[in-house]
């Protein structure tokens, strides 16, 4: 036997050959299972930031030929393979924009990355689609079905186009992607019918070989499965047959599971200039997106996004938006963007946005729930947070007691959620509102008066310290109880005070909620 045919033929067995076994057995076999996820619009989307179809644009190549066309385009005539001049001459006005593979592949490692939210073995299939071994997602997350369409949600808000397909090769599933084949394949013995009704052109093999295959008048994968192995090798070559043989899981087809980078990195490139902020928060939404998919993959959260908007001829304008607690939900990082960009005055219009975080906290599955869902717990932190983005970093803070017996003193501003570093002395009570500065009150009879007479409710408590540092006090503390029903902290200093002017004085010092 030729040697080198020996090589083309598939093993007898084959990879799944257990499968077909366990299902003779009348068991339930594990079956690996792939999700194709496709990328048809991937040139159009990365030089489009998220408004790939609001004009007539195109996509060319070095030669100057089309290879993607946005809808308005395409609805011209403009199609794929025209040389420039034809598809001005079919759309005048049209927006024309030279291919970047670079930033192609930098968006597919992005989504790569993103994708590990879902399962730990994701492959790449450059130059625009991702191959998700799934099996052992399913019940987390609640099927197939419930999986696919959690995965398209996702895609679609963050302005990319998807087919996906399901099969148990990643071969298999490759190509029903790029044939648009959306329903799922999960027994192996339907993949020959499956893929037997795709034209040859979804495998991707070279122009030759499809020439070839035309050449012998054959339009269908079905067809070049019927012809003889040995001659298809021949006249087609090796490589075809053990594609065909991979595709079917007759032979095996290992793949190179992805391994994220430890930060992450997003940039994006508008389709124009703009100062529209709402714009500028939709292209933005897209790498949050991704960056909550990549911090899910890795188990991990955020408390500091750095955002660059880069103009021209002009430095970027750097944003960044610290969390009082770190968190990693993407519609959270973009009510945020758009608090700050509400108070921003940008220095000129935005060419690009480039998004920078990198995962250093801990994920704590308290502060956000799995599928995305704001726990209750929640919801003071973001409160805080959307403030500081609205209204500054400096304008909202938190309170620490210290231990310090002087009220005026027994305090001092913290990060929102920081513990108290000590409690009120004794256990006594104490106000939630305590003034500035204390508020003389009018007397009858020696009796502290507000809009009618004071009455006590506890008291007096005696507060006599501060000697060592010049700022002594010695003061009698009462709750006392106002007319109108609210609850307040008085005192009435007690003679011997040095500065005190008037020795039966009473002074409203806080209030109780």
């Amino acid at each position: 036997m030729n040697t080198a045919t020996a090589r083309a033929r598939p093993d007898p067995a084959g990879p799944l050959a257990p499968v077909a076994a366990g299902y003779a057995a009348g068991r339930t076999p594990v079956l690996p299972l792939w999700l194709c996820l496709g990328l048809p619009r991937l040139p159009l989307e990365v030089r489009s930031g998220g408004c790939v179809d609001e004009d007539a644009r195109i996509i060319v190549d070095h030669a100057g030929r089309v290879v993607q066309a946005s809808t308005p385009a395409a609805e011209n005539g403009v199609a794929p393979g025209l040389p420039l001049n034809a598809a001005h001459a079919l759309c005048p006005g049209l927006v024309v924009l030279e291919r970047d593979e670079a930033a192609e592949h930098d968006t597919l490692l992005r989504l790569a990355a993103w994708a590990g939210a879902f399962t730990s073995v994701v492959s790449l299939v450059p130059p625009a689609a991702l191959l998700l071994e799934v099996r052992g997602s399913l019940r987390l997350f609640g099927g197939l079905e419930a999986l696919r369409r959690r995965i398209r949600t996702a895609l679609r808000s963050s302005s990319h186009a998807c087919r996906d397909a399901v099969a148990p090769t990643p071969l298999a599933a490759l190509w029903l992607a790029r044939a648009g084949e959306a329903d799922a394949v999960m027994d192996p013995a339907a993949l020959a019918g499956r893929i037997g009704r795709l034209r040859p052109a979804v495998t991707g093999w070279p122009e030759a070989t499809l020439a070839a295959l035309r050449g012998l008048g054959i339009e269908s994968l079905a067809e070049c499965l019927r012809l003889p192995r040995d001659g298809f090798a021949r006249r087609i070559g090796r490589g075809p047959l053990a594609d065909l043989d991979r595709a079917l899981g007759r032979l095996a087809d290992p793949r190179a599971t992805f391994c994220p980078p430890p930060r992450y990195r997003g940039e994006l490139e508008l389709a124009a200039e703009t100062t529209d902020t709402a714009r500028l928060a939709r292209a933005l939404h897209g790498l949050f997106v991704e960056l909550e998919g990549f911090l899910r993959a890795r188990q991990r959260a955020v408390a500091l996004l750095t955002i660059r908007l880069a103009h021209m001829r002009r430095p970027a304008t750097v944003l960044t938006l610290g969390l009082v607690s770190p968190g990693l939900e993407a519609a959270h990082f973009g009510a945020l963007f758009t608090a700050r960009l509400e108070r921003l005055a940008l220095a000129a219009p935005v060419l690009g946005v480039t998004l920078e975080a990198e995962p250093g906290e801990p994920f704590d599955p308290a502060l956000a729930g799995l599928f995305g869902d704001e726990s209750g717990g929640t919801a003071g932190v973001r409160l805080v947070e959307r403030l500081r983005a609205r209204l500054g970093h400096e304008a909202v803070h938190g309170l620490c007691l210290l231990d310090e017996h002087r009220p005026e003193q027994a305090w001092r501003v913290a990060e929102p959620g920081a513990g108290t570093a000590a409690a009120a002395p004794g256990g006594t009570l104490r106000p939630g509102w305590l003034l500035e500065s204390p508020r003389p009150l009018r007397s009858r009879a020696g009796r502290p008066w507000l809009d009618g007479e004071l009455r006590f409710e506890s008291g007096p408590e005696r507060l006599e310290t501060g000697w060592w540092d010049g700022r002594e006090i010695t003061r009698d503390y009462w709750v006392a109880r106002a007319a109108t029903g609210a609850r307040l902290w008085i005192f009435r200093e007690r003679p011997g005070v040095p500065g005190r002017t008037d020795e039966a004085g009473w002074y409203l010092h806080g209030l109780f909620g």
